[in-house]
């Protein structure tokens, strides 16, 4: 009987191949008073993979699931520091539930067990750790690590990095037993690039017209075989040399001429799932199984409560110190927003409903009152918008402490002039009643403290791991709320002429998602899933992999934010 391997998995992390490489090549650190790094006290071990101390503030992992993270505070440093002083955090959540902590001839260790809860496990892409301590003498010590994750994996291909993608998406990799015999046969299976699509599939009715679309692409063989639903594809005469990988990828290995297809069908309650399948010469086989489910379609019509939003846009800074330089189209960026959420296909918010703050309106205390008196107005079954555009960054001289910066903040006094993201978070968590919370985050800009350089305690620096989005992200963390920030860990956001004449890319793309462009399975609805893969993917292309949004782990993928009303 011939023998055939098959790999169906959930879309979930599974990296096989063990390896580790650091980045040395980093500017300097902040530094103490005494001229020392902030870091100094600090290592980061993988017991797991028997790597040597990382010391660099970003890591790249290419490994099994990593189940344990070590920690340790170096001697002399230790001798200073008592154990209760020591803070550890995982992807901006506090880690000491899963900490234990010990003590050699070194210093002391800290062991992070991942796996004795869920959600303190890596995930694809870039993790945070961090950890800070405060010793006898007062001083403050603080370190931040990036860790890149390999990317999701099915035998030898590679499947995107958001688990909300499709939920209950297969894949399955064919090889007949007659060519994994031999040792020269071509064993590998094409890799499918899926653009259209993008996440599980909901009927809004009985039927859905559906236009499927992207690439396939093999090592060997140009004339693969595409099959949608049993049917058979022509290669489409689009350049897929120049589309975006898209959301979905899956299978094996790449050639240097991938195979674009494009095809339209209709999906009935009668469809259980749509099914891709790319199969080369040698009969390898790729088969990508996304199940089709029935729902009642959101509709903006039925919603019966107010709807706030609360729109932030910062060009213009009063004071300049420390680098801090003016944004070109933050403001530009919110105007648009503002306008958007006004027309019908944005909701149609009242213009009474719409808080306003752009450049010398948008204060401190202008932004304090709105996010403590404006937007606690509305009630539990209301809707809230919040849109900031604008400068974020850690403190220079703290850098644990993260601000978002307004019109009137200064850089050498971010704690008395800027708004702390720890604030927000109390806000947010202690005062707003608003079960449906949509937050759109466009911070750390190019231009200013983002990535550039600083002056501080008289030494010119680059600060390290600028975790902005992460915290913008995380502070927005119940299951009701949609977040999607500009940029991901370490990148800064892009501004220019080339984006609608003026605008951030971010902005731009989003308002393009929000319009329809987001709309993958078109049913004339756009989810917080579907603009969040639309915007990452789109923004990722526009900026030459440069600037990568991020989403909030858990979104509340079929959150509906809005409705199409023009035609593609």
């Amino acid at each position: 009987m011939a023998q055939t391997i098959i790999r169906c998995l959930k879309l979930s992390w599974l990296c096989s191949v063990l390896a580790l490489s650091a980045f040395s090549a980093f500017a300097p650190t902040p530094l103490t008073a005494q001229g020392e790094s902030l870091r100094a006290p600090f290592t980061l071990e993988l017991p797991e993979l028997a790597a040597p101390p990382i010391t660099a503030p970003e890591v790249a992992v290419s490994a099994g699931e990593l189940t344990r993270l070590r920690l340790r505070v170096h001697q002399p440093f230790a001798a200073q520091i008592d154990y209760g002083k020591i803070f550890t955090t995982i992807n901006g959540e506090a880690a000491n539930t899963i900490a234990s902590k010990g003590a050699d001839l070194d210093g002391y260790i800290i062991d992070l067990q991942l796996d004795k809860k869920p959600r303190f496990r890596l995930q694809p892409g870039k993790n945070v750790i961090e950890i800070s301590a405060a010793d006898r003498d007062g001083r403050n010590w603080y370190a931040s690590y990036v860790l890149r994750s390999g990317l999701l994996r099915s035998g030898n291909g590679l499947i995107s990095n958001d688990s909300f993608i499709a939920d209950g998406a297969t894949v399955e990799e064919f090889s007949p037993a007659a060519v994994l015999a031999k040792a020269d046969a071509d064993n590998q299976p094409p890799g499918i690039y899926l653009t259209r699509p993008a996440g599980t599939l909901f009927l809004p009715g009985s039927s859905l017209c559906l236009k499927v679309s992207g690439w396939v692409q093999d090592d060997t063989d140009p004339n693969v075989l595409i099959t949608i639903n049993g049917q058979a594809i022509p290669p489409s005469t689009a350049d897929a040399a120049a589309g975006n990988r898209g959301s979905i990828m899956v299978g094996g290995a790449s050639a240097k001429d991938p195979v674009r297809f494009e095809h339209t069908l209709t999906l009935t309650d009668k469809t259980p799932a749509l099914v891709i399948e790319a199969k080369d010469r040698a009969a390898n086989l790729t088969r990508l199984t996304i199940p089709v489910r029935l729902r009642e379609p959101p509709n903006a019509e039925r919603f019966i409560g107010r709807k706030y939003a609360l729109v932030i846009g910062v060009s213009r800074y009063r004071h300049h110190e420390r680098g801090l330089n003016d944004l070109l189209y933050a403001d530009a960026d919110a105007r648009a927003f503002r306008d958007y959420l006004q027309r019908p296909e944005g909701g149609g918010f009242a213009p009474s409903d719409i808080l306003f703050q752009e450049n010398e309106q948008a204060s401190l205390t202008a932004v304090r009152a709105a996010f403590n008196r404006f937007l606690p107005l509305a009630g539990p079954d209301d809707l809230i918008v919040i849109f900031i555009a604008g400068h974020g960054a850690p403190d220079p001289d703290a850098p644990q402490n993260l601000y978002f910066l307004l019109h009137d903040s200064r850089a050498t006094d971010m704690a008395r002039t800027a708004m702390p993201m720890i604030e927000l978070r109390e806000i947010l968590d202690n005062r707003l009643r608003a079960r449906r919370v949509i937050v759109f985050v466009d911070t750390c800009h190019s231009a200013g403290l983002s990535g550039q350089q600083l002056v501080t305690r008289d030494r010119r620096l680059v600060l390290e791991n600028n975790l902005v989005n992460l915290y913008a992200a995380r502070l927005f963390r119940d299951s009701g709320r949609a977040v999607i920030t500009s940029a991901d860990v370490n990148e800064t956001a892009k501004e220019g002429e080339n984006w609608g004449a003026g605008h951030g890319v971010f902005t731009w793309v989003l308002l393009k998602g929000l319009e329809g462009d987001a709309d993958a399975n078109d049913d004339q609805f756009v989810t917080a899933g579907e603009l969040f893969l639309f915007v990452r993917d789109r923004v990722h292309l526009e900026t030459r992999g440069e600037q990568t949004p991020r989403a909030l782990i858990g979104i509340n993928a079929q959150l509906t934010l809005a409705k199409v009303t023009r035609k593609r």
